[in-house]
C-alpha cells in the first residue's frame, strides 16, 4: 500500500494527529510540505498557512491522498514514525531481532526474509502498547522498505483486522 492510499484509508482523526504533530513538532518539515503542495496547486503557501490550524492540517491530509503527492506523503509518514513514534519502531525491531539504533533506525540492511512467528510477536507487542491504526500505518510503511515487502508482514496484516487501514 502506497502512502497516498494510507492517507486515503486512515481515519480523519489519525490524519489530523499526524499532520498536527508535524505542525507542532517539525515546523520546518511542515512548512516545506505546505509550500511544495501549495505550489503544485498554483497557490501561495500563505493561502494555506493563514487558515486555522485544523483547516491547515485538513488541507494537507487531502493533498496527501493524491497519487501525485506520494513522495511527500511517504516522507512525512517516515518522519512522524521515526521521530514521533520511535518507541513503536524499536519495539517491533526488537521482536524481529533486527539491530537498530534505539530510535527505530535500522543498523545495516534489513533481512531479505522475516520469520513469520517473530513478525506476529512483533505485531502483538506493538498492538499491546500503541493504537492499532498507528500500528497498521507503521507495518504498511515498513513494507515499502523492500520491493514487494515481506510475505510474513503481508500475512499478519491480512489476518488481523486491527492492522487493516479502512477496515
Amino acid at each position: 500500500m502506497q502512502a497516498h492510499e494510507m492517507f486515503s484509508r486512515m481515519s480523519p482523526a489519525l490524519g489530523l494527529t499526524i499532520t498536527g504533530w508535524l505542525r507542532d513538532t517539525e515546523r520546518n518539515v511542515y512548512r516545506s510540505a505546505i509550500g511544495s503542495l501549495a505550489a503544485q496547486k498554483k497557490l501561495r503557501p500563505v493561502f494555506v498557512t493563514k487558515k486555522a490550524a485544523v483547516e491547515q492540517c485538513t488541507w494537507l491530509v487531502e493533498q496527501l491522498k493524491l497519487r501525485g503527492n506520494e513522495a511527500v506523503g511517504e516522507n512525512l509518514l517516515q518522519i512522524w514514525l521515526m521521530k514521533g513514534r520511535s518507541g513503536m519502531l524499536a519495539e517491533f525491531l526488537n521482536a524481529l531481532g533486527v539491530p537498530h539504533d534505539g530510535n527505530g533506525g535500522v543498523d545495516g540492511d534489513l533481512p531479505p526474509a522475516l520469520d513469520a512467528a517473530k513478525v506476529k510477536a512483533g505485531a502483538e507487542a506493538i498492538l499491546a502498547k500503541f493504537p492499532a491504526e498507528e500500528c497498521g500505518v507503521y507495518l504498511h510503511l515498513f513494507q515499502l522498505q523492500q520491493p514487494g515487502g515481506w510475505q510474513a508482514i503481508t500475512d499478519v496484516i491480512a489476518a488481523d483486522t486491527r492492522l487493516q487501514l479502512g477496515a
